[in-house]
């Protein structure tokens, strides 16, 4: 069992996972979940049990190892680079299957990624998803293929546009609640560094202290031309046309202002992740599918999906057309559909089509939404 504990020992500061399985005598703990965090030498411990999980975190040293193979047959671990699996039988040898990623997938894997890992990105290295030799931390390689993800996304959107599609020779953009703004600085670096274009960003939140913190690493990283403010999205406004407006998790009707804020600036293009929908789960209502309504969490996810399409079906009749698309995987965030819109020439007929099933669409659900509302009175519809 030595060797055991001594390979976990030398692999747990780098591992993503570590899983104990397989009791040895039948109790109330199934199993062992541990995950390294992001705060140096700390370990989030889970403790399965069979009716519920105790969940703490504690320090490496505070991490009992040796008591864990005693009492479990099967140990899986995981880094980045290998996985490697222990079994231990009834007089607590250990056998140990170590088995290497595929070299070739893994290049293949990251060779599309517009940032590399382990290629040196400023603003990655910044944030601490990086190391200073531009490696990704092992902790923070789902924060790195989420914002990889979001720049495929906005690459489709921008790929063959140059600087002449623009008003100014720059592209203007606003992130609302852009948060620790991760995806601030990657449309930023993605603009500037790859598409070799100028952009005008601004962020907007309602924490003080993230936008000081984010105006700090902008300083640091002398990236000119973006910028974070403090404040709500239905307060702000900019005396001039945007190019992109970006909002991610942004709270029932904040993206609903958002949405409003593109019109009013003629924007040309919205990429929207939608958070809780509360305005409409109150006014939900069909009578063929009370059996699906009368429980609160199928509630909650007919609401959501609700809510995207009318406003994607009224975004269509402002002359936009919108894909709906997984941003990340549901393993990450229940919150995982991404609204990507772009306008269109399109015949005054069609929109009006499109507002006609819109109709149909809210008769059915009977829903009277904010967002119409508003697009009525700014004579949108």
């Amino acid at each position: 069992m030595q060797d055991a504990l001594d390979l976990i020992n030398q692999y747990i500061s780098e591992s993503t996972s570590l899983s104990f399985s397989s009791p040895r005598t039948k109790g109330d703990i199934k199993n062992i979940n541990i995950q390294k965090l992001k705060e140096e030498n700390s370990f989030k411990l889970e403790l399965r049990h069979q009716k519920h999980n105790d969940i703490k975190t504690v320090k490496k040293e505070d991490l009992d190892i040796k008591s864990f193979l005693e009492e479990f047959k099967q140990v899986l671990l995981k880094t980045e680079n290998d996985e490697i699996q222990i079994l231990l039988n009834k007089k607590k040898k250990s056998k140990i299957i170590t088995k290497k990623l595929n070299p070739t997938q893994k290049h293949n894997r990251e060779k599309n990624y517009l940032i590399p890992d382990g290629q040196k990105c400023d603003f990655l290295i910044a944030i601490g998803v990086m190391d200073p030799s531009g490696r990704v931390k092992s902790n923070y390689y789902k924060k790195f293929r989420q914002i990889n993800r979001f720049l495929e996304m906005l690459d489709d959107l921008y790929k063959n546009e140059t600087k002449e599609d623009s008003e100014d020779n720059q592209f203007h953009i606003v992130d609302f609640g852009c948060g620790k703004s991760y995806l601030t600085f990657a449309i930023y670096y993605y603009f500037t560094e790859i598409k070799k274009v100028n952009v005008d960003i601004t962020g907007v939140d309602l924490k003080q202290e993230v936008i000081d913190h984010c105006n700090q690493i902008t300083e640091k990283l002398s990236y000119k031309n973006l910028k974070f403010v403090h404040g709500f999205i239905h307060d702000f406004n900019l005396d001039k046309d945007i190019d992109l407006v970006v909002t991610l998790h942004a709270c029932d009707t904040a993206t609903d202002d958002a949405i409003l804020f593109s019109l009013d600036h003629n924007s040309k293009k919205m990429m929207f992740v939608p958070c809780c929908q509360h305005e409409l789960n109150k006014q939900l209502n069909n009578e063929h599918s009370n059996v699906l309504l009368k429980h609160g969490i199928f509630k909650d996810r007919m609401t959501a999906l609700v809510t995207d399409t009318m406003r994607t079906q009224l975004l269509e009749a402002c002359g936009y057309k919108v894909q709906s698309m997984e941003f990340i995987t549901l393993e990450h965030t229940a919150k995982n559909i991404l609204l990507r819109c772009q306008k269109v020439d399109r015949s005054e007929q069609n929109n009006k089509k499109a507002y006609e099933l819109y109709q149909g669409f809210k008769k059915q659900w009977n829903i009277a939404p904010y967002l119409e509302k508003k697009l009525i009175e700014k004579d949108y519809l």
